[in-house]
């Protein structure tokens, strides 16, 4: 890594708690994956400003009266830059020079909101801006004061903070600030004898100088010691959130403080939380402090405010619900999207700072059945977790709880990433169309990466899906199973187009991976969204894959569905040779999120929809239908935006279909069918726009792959269609 990078990573070491892993030694890593990032930037100079800008940011999450919305838009602007100035004009980006990134930088900290902050303006004196009604410190700890300083005169200065208050230590911060330079930096402050009054501190810019009185409050501090208990009364690994009577988040010693993500449109991103191991004590201001406890979708969230006394240890239990047990029913959850290691470790250069018994200690807090750890490439082309890799569940893995090694392959400018799960080695190569990499062009296509993980049996999907890229082709040519409709990605947008690959006659179970880095504090919670999928009573992976092949499944961020047609379960075929057939839809879904709806669709089309009623946490669905040609019915259920559903916009649940075949038709939309040739027009342009090939030949080769895919949705435009919604409700019921 760079020395200017290392040397702002060290910088931040009194700034909060941090590890080397999730339950780990005492090391220092980035929040947010910017300052990782850095290390791949093409104009190096500019890696500090965005890593620094990122980490100030989201360092100002930890108080709760912070405005969370102007924080996560200035992390989405640090983001995109970053991307921008990592791989540029290979994916139609314009990064900026480094006096573009230094203004862009100061207007993000300008636009930063927080009563925590003390914003001032240097010119030809020293302007305050904003000063915190009241700096809330710990007695003999040291606190961290947010200072956010611009530059408006034409000259270079250096700007210090120091304390003008007898019993008042500020560790010394000097920051310096070129003409026009915005910058943030937090400030060290500790009481050491201070006998109360305002606190005085001083910022100190060549020969200027301006004094701040600040009314403080001193919080003497207690501490809580907690216990976590499951529904056997052992104890058990949870997601915690610990705040203070002051408004901050604490975090254990020795924990790893995390963020719940706002990147992808989440109204509630921003929070900081922990994960537990069963018990801990943490250090806090003595008054009232707020404890919540989570531990995936089928225990009951159990939220608790204690006092604690000043000198005292509190202590508190909290025995957690599991309101249902899917396993006992048969039903076991999985993450098909999940990373433990994307980064070099800042400090060590290790590449398994994650090791898998950290991946285990989350996903038992997280209450996830089945990890599918995807081993893939950095933006230099080194492949990550390739050596965990085995072809067969970690040793790690208990009865409950299966950690499995796959392979994510990517392309990264025009065909997608698809997910290799059951693989029993790895797929080479690991990545095509990286610059700068050792596979720097978009040769093979994923379908031929594709057939060499089917010859091992593997489960192909596609993560994070979009288009246009070539998940039509390789559909339309057999060698992908689904794509994981529930993602970081849009699930409005994925679910349509799911339903138009159903559409045109493909039986894609539905599918949910959460894309999530356990390496960055700041990022998804991994199983937040997941797939429930029918495979037994006793949790075997290789017979999970298999069932979630088979669409024995529903996605979920909360709710708990089931959900039969004539007694059949998802994934289930009801098969009739004349006149028509009559069905009994019954639907069910349970949640500790509030529901609002649960809707009947039947080719993609809402036909029928029950509104919860009173608290939402149950919705029912009863209805008699008569089937007069081939078609797929699921449920799907609604919900509004909710704190405890960190990786998403809106509470989601949607189960794989059950078929209802006429005479063995398929089901065949002329509309599925054009829509996906017209996807596979503008991959094919894209491939002439910004494909990069070693050989005309090789790029021909890839054209004709893809004209292939797309005479197969050709064909079923020259077939018949089924019929668009084939049902008429009746009036029985069975």
């Amino acid at each position: 890594m760079e020395t200017s990078i290392r040397r702002s990573l060290l910088c931040w070491v009194l700034l909060a708690v941090a590890t080397g892993s999730l339950r780990a030694e005492t090391k220092e890593v980035p929040l947010t994956q910017i300052p990782l990032l850095g290390n791949y930037v093409m104009n190096k100079p500019v890696a500090p400003h965005l890593g620094d800008a990122a980490e100030f940011a989201i360092r100002l999450l930890q108080w709760s009266d912070t405005n969370r919305p102007s924080i996560l838009k200035v992390q989405r602007i640090i983001k995109g830059e970053t991307y921008a100035q990592e791989w540029g004009a290979n994916l139609n980006y314009n990064p900026l020079p480094l006096e573009g990134v230094v203004d862009l930088m100061s207007d993000a900290y300008q636009q930063l909101e927080s009563p925590r902050l003390v914003k001032l303006e240097i010119s030809d004196r020293v302007k305050l801006l904003q000063a915190p009604e009241r700096l809330d410190l710990l007695q003999a700890l040291v606190i961290p004061v947010p200072f956010v300083v611009r530059n408006s005169g034409d000259g270079e200065i250096q700007a210090t903070v120091r304390s003008g208050t007898q019993g008042v230590r500020v560790h010394e911060r000097t920051r310096t600030l070129n003409a026009g330079q915005t910058l943030g930096w937090f400030v060290p402050v500790s009481l050491e004898g201070w006998t109360g009054g305002a606190v005085r501190l001083t910022l100190d810019a060549g020969n200027l100088s301006r004094e701040i009185s600040l009314p403080t409050r001193a919080w003497d501090s207690g501490t809580v010691k907690v216990r976590v208990f499951d529904e056997h009364g052992r104890p058990t690994q949870a997601r915690v959130y610990l705040n203070g009577p002051d408004g901050k988040s604490y975090t254990p010693a020795g924990a790893q403080p995390h963020i719940t993500n706002g990147d992808y449109r989440q109204p509630y991103g921003g929070e900081y939380y922990f994960y537990a191991d069963g018990s801990f004590e943490a250090g806090v201001p003595a008054g009232t402090v707020s404890l919540e406890v989570v531990k995936g979708l089928e225990y009951a969230p159990l939220a608790r405010k204690v006092q604690v006394v000043q000198g005292q240890v509190k202590e508190v239990d909290f025995r957690l619900k599991r309101t249902w047990d899917m396993g006992a029913k048969g039903w076991w959850s999985g993450d098909t999207h999940l990373h433990a290691n994307l980064f070099h470790d800042p400090i060590t250069g290790a590449d398994d700072r994650i090791k898998p018994k950290d991946v285990l200690f989350v996903v038992k807090a997280e209450d996830l059945n089945v990890a599918n750890m995807l081993a893939c490439n950095s933006e230099d082309g080194y492949v990550y977790e390739r050596k965990r890799v085995e072809g067969r569940p970690n040793a790690l893995s208990e009865e409950r709880y299966i950690l499995y090694w796959n392979e994510e392959m990517r392309n990264l400018r025009l065909y997608g990433h698809m997910g290799f799960l059951r693989i029993k080695s790895f797929v080479e190569p690991a990545f095509v169309g990286w610059p700068g990499t050792t596979h720097p062009q978009d040769d093979p296509a994923n379908y031929y990466q594709a057939v060499k993980a089917k010859a091992q049996n593997a489960a192909v999907i596609y993560v994070h899906p979009s288009l246009p890229s070539e998940y039509p082709v390789d559909f339309a040519l057999g060698v992908v199973d689904t794509i994981d409709v529930m993602c970081q990605g849009d699930e409005e947008k994925n679910t349509a187009h799911w339903y138009q690959l159903l559409n045109a006659g493909f039986r894609c179970p539905v599918s949910a991976g959460t894309d999530s880095y356990l390496d960055l504090p700041y990022h998804l919670i991994p199983g937040a969204g997941r797939v429930y999928v029918k495979s037994g009573p006793r949790l075997d992976y290789s017979d999970w894959i298999d069932a979630y092949l088979e669409g024995k499944s529903f996605a979920t961020n909360a709710p708990m569905v089931t959900f039969t047609v004539n007694g059949q379960e998802p994934g289930s075929e009801l098969k009739w040779e004349k006149g028509t057939l009559q069905v009994t839809v019954q639907a069910e879904a349970e949640s500790h999120i509030p529901m609002s709806s649960i809707e009947l669709v039947v080719n993609g089309q809402v036909v029928e929809t029950e509104k919860a009623r009173k608290d939402g946490k149950r919705v029912r669905l009863k209805k008699g239908l008569e089937v007069t040609d081939s078609c797929w019915i699921a449920v799907r259920v609604r919900g509004e935006a909710h704190r405890l559903l960190p990786n998403d916009a809106a509470l989601y649940a949607h189960t794989s279909p059950v078929y209802l075949s006429f005479k063995d038709r398929p089901v065949r939309s002329h509309a599925a069918a054009q829509f996906f040739v017209e996807q596979i027009d503008l991959l094919i342009q894209q491939v002439h726009d910004r494909g990069q090939f070693s050989h005309e030949r090789e790029k021909q080769k890839t054209l004709d792959l893809f004209r292939k895919g797309q005479d197969v949705y050709r064909v079923m435009l020259e077939e018949e269609e089924t019929e668009a919604v084939p049902v008429r409700f009746g009036h029985f019921l069975r």
